[in-house]
């Protein structure tokens, strides 16, 4: 049937037919539309919250963040096997001793006494024993019950020379300059804020529940101050040990003060450690701790402070090789930078092992600057990679002082090692109040940090410095605003 064949209600019919369909996909048009914009709407939403995780994730996984920070798990390791086993390791291993590794037994003392536990009769039948069959002996160790306090009174003679007028107050090793406490209440309060990470009006409690003895919050906070300032003078000496030292390892973290920006820094030797709480992270923090005329080398991050104090640095690899590593999986030309880098640093250690002369390490020293100045020269597109470079140039005299320098390690991981503690701390307290607090603060972990290298027992050392040091510690001035505690 041709189009003349058909009447006009036909082509009508048919016209309205047409407007009709048309009319339906335009709505169906408007709903799909609808549709994509729920769904970009959607898409939005979701990433503006990866971009929100991926800000946060940043603070676990960047180039700075230390191995022992990383959130390392992988598909293989436990954490991604099993995430109701809370032994697992945050860093992707297992707990426990290695395989192939001698299992550690705890050495048990002699017993001071020896009880003899019999039995007169079966406990069945109530047959009569006639004597023993064997011994099983086991060792068991307890503590005694915590004692009461032991209250003394000091009475204090006091004297007039008749010869030159001087007035005298005897004085007693056992009785301290002020207050009320003695020696082993403040080494242990000292310990169970610095040691233990308790807040002070739970060092109070523990004083309560274990020995009877009533004390406030504040006057456990005085007690570890007394610590602090009696240990002053060993801070000091260890303050000039370091400044001796060949080589230092310097890192710095943020603290806060009264809530306001402050920085807490550490100088490590293998012997030493030093905390130093400052408002600046400039320069001139190094140079008051170290001095204005310290020789030795110094192992740092890539902080400007550090070539602004001293020409002789050690930068640290475990550093840029993050920083490469973290490039490298964003762009195509950091993947040759961070290969030449790792390939450098593994071969580098590999051939120190071979214990090379002095010649050979000042010829490696300079082949191998040689070959990071014709990396840093690299032509690159992406900024990120090219800003890479320009870190790899800017330290290009301080990459390879450990390729000369035997005893030079050629990480900060030692630095890094000895803020762990003050990070925990900082997450419990918060923030110091004021200049008494930033003083207890430095003094006492850096006590606590160096007897610990030097296998002390850090509770006798704090005893015999508030024993043998508090009268002399009383003269060190020190604010007179008390923190909270």
């Amino acid at each position: 049937m041709t189009g003349d064949d058909l009447t006009k209600d036909e082509l009508l019919s048919r016209f309205l037919q047409l407007e009709q369909r048309v009319e339906e996909l335009e709505q169906e048009n408007k709903r799909k539309d609808e549709k994509i914009d729920q769904l970009q709407e959607q898409l939005d939403q979701k990433d503006e919250r990866i971009e929100e995780l991926e800000t946060r994730l940043r603070k676990y996984e960047n180039p700075h963040t230390p191995p022992s920070k990383r959130r390392s798990a992988t598909d293989e390791s436990p954490t991604a096997q099993d995430d109701e086993d809370d032994d697992v390791r945050t860093d992707g291993g297992t707990p426990g001793r290695n395989e192939g590794h001698d299992p550690e037994w705890r050495t048990v003392a002699d017993p001071d006494e020896v009880v003899e536990v019999t039995c007169e009769c079966c406990p069945e039948c109530g047959e009569h024993f006639d004597e023993s069959a064997g011994v099983s002996p086991r060792l068991v160790e307890e503590i005694p019950d915590p004692q009461p306090p032991e209250i003394t009174q000091y009475n204090r003679h006091h004297y007039g020379c008749d010869s030159c007028g001087t007035q005298t107050v005897a004085s007693h090793p056992d009785c301290p300059g002020e207050g009320q406490f003695g020696v082993n209440v403040i080494a242990q309060a000292a310990l169970s804020r610095y040691d233990h990470r308790l807040p002070y009006r739970k060092i109070a409690d523990r004083f309560d529940q274990l020995h009877g003895l009533e004390l406030s919050g504040a006057s456990a906070w005085h007690a570890t101050e007394r610590a602090a300032r009696a240990g002053r003078c060993e801070y000091e000496q260890i303050r000039r040990q370091i400044q001796e030292a060949e080589i230092v390892h310097v890192d710095e973290t943020g603290i806060k003060r009264d809530g306001d920006q402050a920085w807490i820094w550490t100088f490590r030797t293998d012997e030493h450690t030093l905390y130093a709480v400052r408002e600046s992270r400039g320069s001139d923090v190094p140079a008051e701790v170290l001095g204005e005329d310290f020789a030795g080398t110094i192992v740092c991050d890539g902080w400007t402070a550090y070539p602004a104090f001293s020409s002789t640095l050690q930068r640290c690899w475990a550093h840029i090789l993050r920083e490469a590593e973290d490039a490298a999986e964003d762009y195509e030309d950091a993947k040759p930078i961070y290969r030449t880098l790792r390939q450098m640093y593994v071969g580098l250690q590999a051939w120190l092992e071979t214990d090379p002369s002095t010649r050979e390490r000042a010829q490696m020293h300079r082949s191998s600057q040689n070959g990071l100045r014709s990396l840093a020269e690299r032509s690159v597109a992406d900024e990120p990679v090219a800003t890479l470079l320009g870190k790899i140039e800017g330290g290009i005299d301080h990459w390879l002082t450990f390729v000369g320098e035997p005893a030079v390690s050629p990480t900060n991981n030692a630095a890094e090692n000895a803020l762990r503690e003050p990070v925990v701390l900082r997450k419990i307290i918060g923030t110091l109040r004021n200049d008494r607090g930033m003083f207890v603060h430095e003094t006492l972990l850096s006590l606590l940090a160096t007897w610990r290298q030097q296998g002390r027992n850090p509770y006798e050392e704090l005893k015999r410095v508030v024993k043998s040091n508090e009268m002399v510690s009383r003269t060190h001035a020190v604010p007179a605003v008390e923190p909270s505690g």
